[in-house]
């Protein structure tokens, strides 16, 4: 059965569409047949990170409305990694979809066995169209009392909806003393466990200039390392290091 996962956060910023192309990208890397929506219509950023061309045509919005099948709307990264792109146009984002977002994207579940959907912070129309599709959430938040907070109110709209919680993501953690301890997250974010801590990493930057996801660009780095680790937990797949970076990233504080 295809599971679709919803990648969510409070506000912009924490590293959620990075978050998203990267599980999705890790998942592709260890043969799982996985498709990254960007559902977040307003402001879409899947394809521009993935340095793929604008599709004023083939896109979500288009699919949605029946203009073309949801498979004319795939686009394939160079890695093979399959990615639907919203439209850029703001235009085209006002045209707004009344229908079910699960009904209208289950032809895919001929084809791939995860859908990864990167959702939009605003929580309302398409937003909570695509929440609502969702068989379990991943939000993205960073160790910071704003960005809890603000993580906290779409924690909440996932549990209004009844929509299981998989867990809290902490992106750019360095470990300094005045961010908050894992303690303080999980008393603010209702006790939801931290299924991932990714570090801070300089080559998340790097990667995104070259257009290519942090585990395929800079595969040995910190940040790519937490990054296929969770992608392997989210499937039951334990991530294996060789001994060498075992060894390089035990003396950069990443287990």
């Amino acid at each position: 059965m295809t599971r679709y996962i919803v990648v969510l956060s409070g506000k912009g910023g924490v590293g959620k569409t990075t978050t998203a192309v990267n599980i999705g990208a890790s998942l592709n890397d260890i043969g799982q047949k996985v498709v990254v929506i960007d559902a977040n219509i307003i402001t879409p950023n899947v394809a521009l990170q993935l340095g793929l061309p604008p599709r004023p045509n083939n896109n979500l919005n288009g699919a949605l409305k029946q203009d073309y099948s949801i498979f004319d709307a795939v686009s394939r990264h160079s890695s093979g990694l399959d990615v639907i792109p919203a439209g850029l146009s703001i235009f085209g984002a006002k045209n707004g979809f009344s229908g079910s977002m699960r009904d209208a994207l289950s032809p895919l579940e001929e084809k791939y066995e995860i859908v990864i959907m990167d959702c939009g912070i605003g929580l309302w129309g398409s937003d909570i169209k695509t929440l609502n599709a969702a068989d379990e959430v991943l939000i993205v938040t960073n160790p910071e009392l704003p960005a809890l907070i603000d993580s906290l109110k779409a924690l909440k709209m996932a549990e209004k909806m009844s929509v299981p919680v998989r867990g809290i993501i902490l992106n750019k953690v360095t470990g300094s003393s005045y961010e908050l301890k894992d303690e303080t997250v999980k008393g603010i974010l209702n006790n939801y466990p931290i299924i991932a801590k990714i570090p801070f990493d300089k080559n998340v930057s790097k990667s995104l200039g070259a257009r290519n996801p942090i585990v395929l660009n800079k595969p040995n780095s910190p940040a790519a390392h937490a990054f296929k680790r969770l992608a392997g937990d989210l499937v039951g797949e334990k991530y294996k290091t060789n001994i060498f970076w075992k060894t390089v990233n035990k003396f950069r504080g990443v287990s």
